[in-house]
């Protein structure tokens, strides 16, 4: 039972209850210790008697009654009081007892302690009552109530004074057994109520995530119940969807690696078959086998290297050594180096870097960012358009952007511009070459990560896009 959530809240519940009723139980028993409210009941019971046996008395000894038949009504009365003595004022004794083994006539009745606190409403003014500790060490509460028409006798209507067990037990016992079994159905409903509101849907997110282990990531579970289970929900939602974007991305990847594997392997296994068949007999012919094997080889090590080069950098392996760089120089390095293929292609590529913007990286991967990013930004500018790299100061961080006149970039796919493999407008998405693996951008996001720094693009249809990476600024030297 405890393995359930039901079955916990229930013995909590449980355990809750008992610990508050034995609390209120020990303070009512030690208020029934300390307290003379459990001596009120009991008094004002014998100041009843009192009252109405005395009426009886005096109407018999009125109509000429004799000891015999008072003493008849006395030993009656004693079926209510426990037991009913009859005290000579004069002496201070005892001359009649209703018990008969044990009496104790000619015994003193002196002494009798009234509780200070106490008052009793039905009691006359001069009546006696409160504890008598008689000789044996027994305690009595004793109630009477003098009156003229007795002359000398005083009568006493007596009973065991109860104990503060004996008072809990009357009266507050049974409420407290009643008070348990309300709250133990109120625990039970409430356990039903609340478990039912919690889980229920981590069932269905149970459910859920079975399904998910199966292969269905589709999976989504409704946000209802308490606020932590609704966060929980909306996390299990948050994860299916991650779960089902990675196990997409990761089928893409290998379709995409596949792919851009078969093409050159088909290439190599063409070319190869016509040398090995004769059927490339001509000088040109094998020299152009030779040069397309040779390519298409050193494109598959480029794209072996460059997944190697992704895998180090999202598992943190890569090392890299930090020194103070100086971004404008390593832009102008780029530009030198783009400048030959921009020309070829009638683009203009701009430089507008000044020297002494410094930042804390590694040069050769900080060149390998830029030179990604002019690469990808020359490949999609069009004959005629223009490149640009400019770099410039912002606060604590030094900015570095490359901006091109390309065919720009529809909002609906700038967030997925940075994943591997992802190529936009696939019809053409190899650029001018043909050539391009998808991975240069996920290598730049990796690369900028690695460099504490950030990267982001913006683009219009139509006008280009510009990338720009944000590294942080090197500390002043002193």
């Amino acid at each position: 039972m405890m393995r359930t959530l039901r079955g916990r809240l229930l013995w909590s519940y449980i355990v809750v209850i008992l610990a508050a009723l034995l609390f209120i139980a020990v303070t009512l028993f030690g208020f029934a210790t300390v307290s003379d409210a459990r001596l009120l009941s009991p008094l004002e019971r014998l100041s009843a008697i009192s009252r109405t046996n005395q009426r009886e008395l005096i109407e018999l000894w009125g109509r000429g009654a004799g000891g015999e038949e008072l003493q008849v009504l006395l030993f009656s009365t004693a079926d209510q009081a426990e037991r009913i003595l009859v005290v000579d004022t004069g002496a201070e004794e005892i001359v009649f007892d209703t018990a008969g083994n044990d009496d104790w006539i000619g015994d003193r009745l002196t002494g009798v302690q009234q509780p200070q606190s106490m008052a009793l409403t039905n009691a006359a003014r001069g009546s006696i009552f409160g504890t008598f500790i008689h000789s044996d060490g027994s305690r009595w509460l004793v109630f009477a109530e003098p009156n003229i028409a007795l002359g000398r006798a005083l009568i006493f209507y007596a009973q065991p004074e109860p104990t503060a067990g004996e008072f809990f037990r009357e009266f507050f016992l049974q409420p407290l057994i009643v008070a348990g079994v309300l709250a133990l159905l109120l625990a039970v409903l409430l356990a039903a109520v609340i478990s039912r509101s919690v889980s229920g849907p981590l069932r269905t997110m149970a459910s859920a995530a079975e399904a998910i282990a199966r292969g269905d990531y589709d999976q989504r579970v409704p946000q209802k119940g308490p606020e932590e289970v609704r966060r929980v929900a909306e996390s299990f939602n948050s994860m299916a969807a991650q779960v089902k974007s990675s196990q997409q991305a990761q089928r893409d990847f290998v379709a995409n690696v596949s792919h851009d594997l078969r093409t050159p392997l088909t290439a190599i296994s063409g070319w190869s078959q016509a040398l090995l068949d004769g059927a490339a007999e001509l000088p040109e012919d094998r020299q152009r086998a030779a040069e397309t094997i040779h390519d298409e080889a050193g494109r598959m090590a480029r794209l072996v290297n460059e997944l190697l080069e992704l895998a180090r950098l999202e598992s943190g392996q890569l090392q890299m050594t930090k020194q103070r760089v100086d971004l404008g120089a390593v832009l102008a390095d780029v530009h030198r180096g783009q400048l030959p293929r921009a020309r070829a292609r009638q683009i203009d590529l701009t430089l507008d870097a000044p020297a002494g913007l410094t930042v804390m990286g590694d040069p050769d991967r900080i060149v390998q960012i830029f030179t990604n990013l002019a690469d990808n930004a020359l490949a999609y500018t069009l004959p005629g358009g223009s490149v640009g790299l400019l770099a410039r100061v912002d606060g604590d961080w030094v900015e570095g952007s490359v901006s091109d006149t390309g065919p720009g970039i529809p909002e609906e796919e700038m967030s997925r511009v940075f994943e591997r493999f992802y190529r936009l407008e696939k019809s053409r998405a190899r650029g001018e070459t043909g050539r391009g693996s998808g991975l240069g951008l996920a290598i730049v996001r990796e690369l900028v990560a690695a460099h504490n720094g950030r990267i982001n693009v913006s683009s219009e249809v139509g006008r280009g896009s510009t990338f720009k990476v944000r590294l942080p600024k090197a500390p002043t030297v002193a």
